[in-house]
């Protein structure tokens, strides 16, 4: 009997430690499975402001016409491969990511039977712009506080330059965004010391590609460097931890030169930006004012927000070199605790102060020689770190309602931008122009352009249209003054694109055709504008004007040989 009952204990014993094991089991599911649906909160107000960014990039996305710029990258990523990638690691180096990009981008959306129209070629920068805005956001929250990544972000986002990149069919949208991404995986390998392996090896493809997107992030690197240098050698509380990784960083930008220097090699036969003019004391204002969206009120707010930003974290940053201060400080318990809390933040304002000011310093001092860096298309990429000080200046504020008085008070100005910039987003319009003309165009009739120059463009900002819309208009190699994808010039090297200025050459091209466009873009000088008029009554005087569309960009006047 007392093998029995103890045989039935354990099985009733058994069977109890099953159902308890059952039951912690069904417990630990339930955890599980709560712990999946709770989403971090962080996670989802940066799923807000990319949401947020993303509506403001799409708006009116495909409305502003395309622009020479804008025309010259698709059409160059239109050509057949081999000559596209003679022309971007030969005369065209710069921006040969995005070029590359955008040609299997148009090819990808071909195939789904979508031409690339305005919005199409333009959403990529949309998406691009849209990712860079989480990118800060992380940025902001992890090493300067919360309030500090979401208003910073808001900023960003909100920005008239920004947005301006954000809607182009260029390659600054994706630029900034792996600009962002190489910022934020130093900060984290120098200041967290865990998986750092990973994060070098997003700072080299990030800053790699960076460079083949636009070669002015060279300057980024360079305030990096700067940055790191200081961190490196000034007492700070990432010092330590940093002075581990110089090993990692010294592979890594040994790494990312060894993978830039096809870039480099090619950029020194490439164009040169002789366009830019030398750059004066107040083109500097000029920069900071376009981040305004030309509203001093705004400009101003902002600007003395960063350098209360600044200000207090040289204050907290030398303090600790004094003991007289911190024993006042800490006769102070609320004072204490945030001059504590702000020490921490020091290598991360000293390396946006960095990343904000030496780009704006290089480029102008290198811009009074032979290579123009000085523009401000360039300088969007100091915007991120300029809204994140400009945050930071906010929260260095002691009481919450002030900051939010504050903080509401820039994203109210920040607004009062937005509307103007979709106002002003059309540079030039060779959209109704191009739709006029396909309007009035018959089988057979010739197009003529002038200024086909590549600083100003016409006859590839009309291919644009006409490929993007076609109804079967198109230039022929014969038409005065044409250019070649080819040659990367005229067709006639002799005659040049002045040959559309040439009576000879146009009666010679009259005489092929019954009738025939006449298109004139932006003319870049005084006396080529002369030669125009010149032109133009010539035209007058020889053949039947039909019609014509002028606009403040644009005319197109159509003439009857017969």
């Amino acid at each position: 009997m007392a093998q029995v009952s103890s045989e039935t204990a354990y099985r009733n014993g058994n069977q109890s430690s099953t159902k308890t094991s059952d039951h912690e089991s069904a417990i630990r599911r339930l955890q599980h499975s709560g712990t999946l649906l709770r989403i971090p909160w962080h996670w989802v107000i940066a799923g807000i402001l990319f949401v947020t960014a993303l509506c403001f990039n799409l708006y009116r996305l495909g409305a502003p016409s395309i622009w020479y710029d804008e025309a010259f990258a698709v059409e160059l990523a239109r050509q057949p491969l081999p000559l596209l990638w003679h022309i971007i690691f030969g005369p065209e180096p710069n921006m040969e990511l995005y070029y590359l990009f955008l040609r299997y981008w148009i090819d990808l959306t071909s195939l789904i039977g979508l031409h690339a129209t305005e919005f199409v070629v333009r959403f990529p920068s949309a998406i691009f712009a849209a990712l860079s805005t989480l990118v800060v956001f992380v940025i902001g929250r992890r090493f300067l506080g919360t309030l500090t990544g979401i208003l910073g972000t808001a900023l960003y986002l909100l920005n008239a330059m920004q947005l301006t990149y954000a809607q182009q069919t260029r390659s600054y949208a994706l630029q900034l965004l792996l600009i962002c991404l190489a910022w934020y995986a130093l900060f984290v390998a120098l200041s967290s010391g865990k998986q750092v392996r990973r994060w070098w090896i997003i700072y080299v493809l990030a800053w790699t590609l960076a460079v083949y997107a636009h070669l002015f992030s060279l300057l980024i690197l360079l305030s990096q460097l700067v940055a790191v240098g200081g961190i490196l050698l000034l007492p700070n509380q990432w010092r330590d931890r940093a002075r581990k990784q110089v090993v990692n960083l010294g592979r890594s930008l040994l790494l990312t030169g060894i993978l830039i220097i096809p870039m480099l090699l090619e950029s020194r036969q490439g164009p040169k930006t002789g366009w830019l003019p030398v750059p004066h004391w107040h083109d500097i204002y000029h920069v900071f004012d376009t981040i305004s969206g030309y509203n001093e009120q705004y400009l101003y707010t902002f600007m003395a927000f960063c350098g209360l930003g600044l200000f207090a974290t040289v204050i907290v940053y030398f303090a600790q070199f004094f003991p007289s201060s911190q024993n006042w400080l800490s006769a102070t318990d609320s004072i204490d605790e945030t001059f504590i809390s702000h020490q921490r933040f020091v290598p991360v304002v000293w390396s946006l102060f960095c990343w904000l000011v030496v780009p704006i310093g290089v480029s102008y001092v290198l811009s009074h020689g032979s290579l123009r860096l000085y523009s401000s298309r360039y300088l969007v990429a100091i915007v991120p770190p300029l809204f994140l000080l400009v945050a930071f200046g906010i929260t260095t504020l002691r009481l919450r309602i002030v900051q939010g008085y504050f903080a509401l008070l820039l994203v109210g100005l920040a607004l009062l931008s937005v509307p103007l910039y979709y106002r002003s987003a059309q540079v030039e319009d060779w959209n109704s122009t191009t739709h006029w003309l396909l309007q009035h165009y018959q089988p057979d009739d010739g197009l003529i352009c002038y200024d086909n120059e590549i600083t100003q463009g016409c006859q590839i900002s009309v291919e644009y249209y006409l490929h993007a819309y076609p109804n079967g208009a198109h230039f022929t190699d014969d038409s005065p003054g044409a250019f070649s994808w080819k040659k990367f010039g005229p067709v006639d090297a002799r005659t040049g694109f002045d040959a559309a200025l040439d009576p000879s050459a146009l009666a010679l091209y009259g005489q092929k055709h019954t009738r025939f466009f006449y298109i004139v873009g932006r003319v870049p000088t005084d006396e080529a504008a002369a030669r125009v008029q010149s032109t133009e009554h010539w035209l007058d005087g020889h053949y039947h004007f039909v019609d014509q569309i002028v606009t403040r960009t644009v005319t197109i006047r159509l003439y009857a040989t017969h």
